[in-house]
C-alpha cells in the first residue's frame, strides 16, 4: 500500500534551488535511509512534506489525499487548512535538536498536544504517556524535566511524544546528530524496534551501519536531486552512481 507519494519537488531559498525535482514513493511498513553530504536537500526534504516549508512546484500525495499539487502556471497549489491539519495529522517528526519544551514535565511534553490538538482525555492521555515512555524505556523519568535528561533521553522522550499523535509515517531528521557516539545506540535501538513492528519511516541519518542493517531501502541524494536509491546491500556494495561510490568512500574513510 502506498503511503506517500512525491512527485517533481522542486524547492528554492533565496534564489537559490535546495530541491531539483525529487520524487520518491514509500510503501506501508517500509523504512527509508536518506543518506548524502550535508547541503544535499535532505532535511529541507522533510520540512516540506511535514509542511514546515512550502514547496515552489511539485505534487504530494499523503495516503491518496492531496496536500500539494502545480497549477497550469505551474506554481504550488496547496489544499484547504481544514485538509491540511487532517494530513498533518497523519506524519510526525523528530528533530535533531529534540525541541522539547523546558518548562513542562516529560510526561506533559508527550501528553500536550494528544490533549489540546487530538481531544484525548486527561487521564487517557497520561496512561497512554506512560505506556510510550515504558516503550522507549524512560518510564521512570515521568516527572523530571528536560534539563534532567541526556541528550539521548531527550530524543527518546521526542520519539515517544511524536508516537503519541499516532502518525502513519514518522518521520526522523538526523536524530543522532546533536548525540555523543556513546548515547547513539540507544535511540538507535527504539528506531530499529519501530522497524521491526513496521513502523512506516524515512530516515534522514548520517548513520551508516543502521542505513545498512535496518532500512528495506536507501536514497542517496546530492545537490538537491536523488542521485540513486535500492536496496542497502545494492547501495553498500555496488552502487551505479560514481558520486555515491566517491560520498561512501570518503565517510569510510573518515570514520
Amino acid at each position: 500500500m502506498e503511503m506517500l507519494k512525491v512527485d517533481n519537488l522542486y524547492k528554492s531559498f533565496d534564489g537559490k534551488e535546495i530541491l531539483c525535482g525529487v520524487s520518491l514513493e514509500v510503501n506501508k511498513g517500509e523504512v527509508i535511509s536518506v543518506i548524502g553530504p550535508s547541503g544535499s536537500g535532505k532535511s529541507t526534504m522533510l520540512r516540506c512534506l511535514n509542511l514546515l516549508e512550502t514547496i515552489d512546484k511539485g505534487e504530494v500525495i499523503v495516503e491518496g489525499e492531496v496536500m500539494v499539487t502545480t497549477n497550469e502556471k505551474g506554481r504550488a497549489v496547496y489544499s484547504s487548512e481544514k485538509a491540511l491539519r487532517k494530513i498533518r495529522l497523519k506524519l510526525g517528526m523528530v528533530f535533531q535538536n529534540f525541541i522539547l519544551f523546558p518548562h513542562y514535565s516529560v510526561l506533559r511534553n508527550i501528553t500536550e498536544a494528544p490533549i489540546h490538538v487530538g481531544g484525548m482525555k486527561v487521564q487517557e492521555a497520561e496512561a497512554m504517556a506512560m505506556e510510550l515512555l515504558e516503550k522507549v524505556g524512560l518510564a521512570d523519568k515521568a516527572n523530571s524535566f528536560p534539563y534532567q535528561l541526556s541528550g539521548g533521553q531527550k530524543q527518546r522522550v521526542a520519539i515517544a511524544r511524536a508516537l503519541a499523535m499516532k502518525p502513519d509515517i514518522l518521520l526522523f531528521d538526523e536524530p543522532t546528530s546533536a548525540l555523543d557516539p556513546e548515547l547513539t545506540g540507544e535511540v538507535l535501538k527504539v528506531i530499529k524496534e519501530l522497524a521491526v513492528e513496521d513502523m512506516t519511516m524515512i530516515v534522514v541519518t548520517h548513520e551508516m551501519s543502521f542505513a545498512r542493517d535496518v532500512s528495506d531501502r536507501v536514497i542517496f541524494m546530492d545537490q538537491g536531486v536523488i542521485v540513486e536509491q535500492g536496496a542497502p546491500e545494492d547501495i553498500f556494495q555496488n552502487p551505479s552512481s560514481e558520486r555515491t561510490r566517491a560520498f561512501l568512500k570518503s565517510f569510510l574513510y573518515a570514520s
